[in-house]
């Protein structure tokens, strides 16, 4: 017996080559039936849509909402892209400012000597 023998190595699985249904036939369900589940409580009808329950008689009122959702988050994205992009240039115009906030006090401490131009 090997000093560093590998007793507790997991042994390969090896592929299963056949299904375990055998005899029966293969099951070809179409997803679209999952998609379009309803519920109807009483005189109430919901439709599962998106992840969320929806109130509604008919099927295009779940389509046009989906629509709007959609839609609505599109523009929520670019009203926070319009509003980082005018943060970003009210940032750099108060930085342009106070640069010129700080020139200015310089040329005025200026000698009037040097302010004069000496024709060469």
């Amino acid at each position: 017996m090997p000093l560093f023998n590998k007793k507790f190595e997991s042994k390969p699985i090896p592929a299963r080559v056949s299904r375990c249904n055998i005899g029966f036939p293969v099951v070809n369900e179409d997803i679209e039936d999952f998609r379009n589940i309803s519920l109807s409580l009483g005189n109430k009808k919901l439709r599962f849509a998106d992840g969320i329950w929806m109130h509604s008689a008919h099927k295009a009122d779940v389509d046009d909402m989906l629509r709007l959702n959609k839609k609505f988050r599109a523009l929520e994205e670019e009203n926070n892209m319009c509003n980082l992009k005018i943060e970003v240039m009210l940032d750099l115009l108060a930085e342009h400012a106070t640069e010129l906030n700080d020139l200015k006090p310089k040329e005025k401490c200026k000698p009037k000597e040097q302010l004069v131009q000496r024709p060469i």
